[in-house]
C-alpha cells in the first residue's frame, strides 16, 4: 500500500456533513490502527530478516534454505513482501 503525506482516505473526506463527529473520528482511529499494525508488521519483518542472516549454513540446511536465499530475502527492503 503505497501511500503519500498527502493521501486522505476518500471515506474521510467524500461527505464530511453526512458523518457525524463520531463516525469521522472512528473511521480516523480504524485507518489510524490499520497504519500503526501494518508499521508493526513491517519491523517484525525486517527483525525476522536479520536474524535469517545471522543464521549458520546448517541451521539454513535444517530448513531447506541456502546462504544465498538467506541473503536474498535479508536484501529485500522493508516495505517488499
Amino acid at each position: 500500500m503505497a501511500m503519500t503525506s498527502t493521501h486522505i482516505p476518500t471515506a474521510l473526506v467524500a461527505h464530511p456533513s453526512r458523518l457525524s463527529f463520531k463516525a469521522c473520528a472512528a473511521k480516523v482511529a480504524a485507518y489510524t490502527s490499520r497504519l500503526i499494525i501494518t508499521w508493526l508488521d513491517r519491523q517484525a519483518q525486517a527483525r525476522e530478516r536479520r536474524q535469517l542472516l545471522g543464521l549458520s549454513d546448517m541451521a539454513l540446511k535444517d530448513f531447506g534454505a541456502s546462504r544465498a536465499d538467506a541473503e536474498a530475502e535479508g536484501a529485500k527492503q522493508f516495505w517488499q513482501a
